[in-house]
């Protein structure tokens, strides 16, 4: 938006309430160059267009001008009060300032320190390893399943060859069900080796939300239909909460892990060398 706009916008929002305008600030065109003054503090032209975006039209634009800029005021005015009621203990926040400052700085370098020399591969040996150690950490505390679903709008074209190859065995057969659940279904998931909250599978399913749990046992199909869909489920497989989470459910869990841990040493090993060397050429001495 160009500083012409930005001026006629002004010049129709001060028209609006010129009297005001030049009781506080002497003339009509002192009060466009300063654009409001709020107690002690003045808002500057720059400082608007910065903070302004246009609404569209002259009209809207005026608008949210005016709306800009008494948010502006009252902002001013209230900072101008606390500042003249509270008193100078609680007007020192040098200190609260310098030590945000610290923490953030410290936080922009340990990011770099991580990004430059962190170790991220983590080995399937080591998950399993972690995992054979802690145990008892990894107990379930919901029941989870493998299972492969589909939800099908019942007026999809391809809805009775997708019916028929639900069973089939045949390793092309079951690539072409897969191609035609991409095609036709809505939602649908068949990987056998993936572990999923049967909570999650539940919202999909509809049906399922009615149905103990204890009763989706491994082998268990559901199939049935409503106005909208066509629903199918066969559990391939199913832990229950409070049993041994199974590894392929924690893997990701047991990387960031080792991740974390790895980056924690690193921040920690660094500082450590920082205060040796500090030590070693006396910048760090305690009295």
């Amino acid at each position: 938006m160009t500083d012409k706009t930005i001026l006629k916008i002004l010049y129709t929002y001060f028209l609006a309430v010129f009297f005001v305008s030049c009781n506080s600030s002497g003339t009509h065109e002192e009060a466009v160059k300063a654009v409001a003054i709020a107690g002690n503090e003045k808002l500057n032209l720059e400082d608007f267009k910065r903070s302004f975006i246009s609404g569209g039209t002259i009209k809207d634009s005026t608008y949210l001008a005016k709306q800009l800029i008494e948010r502006w005021a009252a902002e001013s005015l209230f900072y101008q009060e606390a500042v003249e009621k509270l008193n100078q203990e609680e007007l020192n926040i040098d200190k609260q300032v310098e030590e945000y400052k610290k923490s953030l700085v410290n936080y922009v370098y340990q990011t770099k320190l991580v990004e430059a020399n962190l170790d991220t591969l983590v080995t399937r040996e080591e998950v399993e390893n972690y995992y054979d150690e802690h145990r008892n950490n990894f107990i379930l505390r919901e029941n989870i399943v493998k299972v492969n679903y589909l939800k099908i709008p019942v007026k999809a074209k391809d809805l009775d060859k997708i019916k028929r190859l639900l069973y089939a065995i045949n390793p092309k057969d079951q690539a072409l069900l897969k191609t035609l659940c991409i095609q036709n279904a809505e939602n649908f998931f068949m990987n056998d080796s993936t572990w999923l909250l049967l909570d999650d599978v539940k919202k999909e399913i509809p049906k399922l939300r009615d149905e103990p749990d204890f009763n989706l046992s491994t082998g268990r199909v559901v199939e049935f239909s409503d106005d909208e869909y066509y629903y199918y489920l066969k559990v391939k497989d199913m832990k229950v909460k409070n049993g041994l989470s199974p590894i392929n459910f924690e893997r990701r869990n047991i990387r960031n892990f080792i991740v974390n841990t790895r980056k924690i040493q690193l921040i920690r090993e660094y500082k450590q060398l920082l205060l040796e060397k500090a030590v070693a050429n006396k910048s760090f001495v305690k009295y």
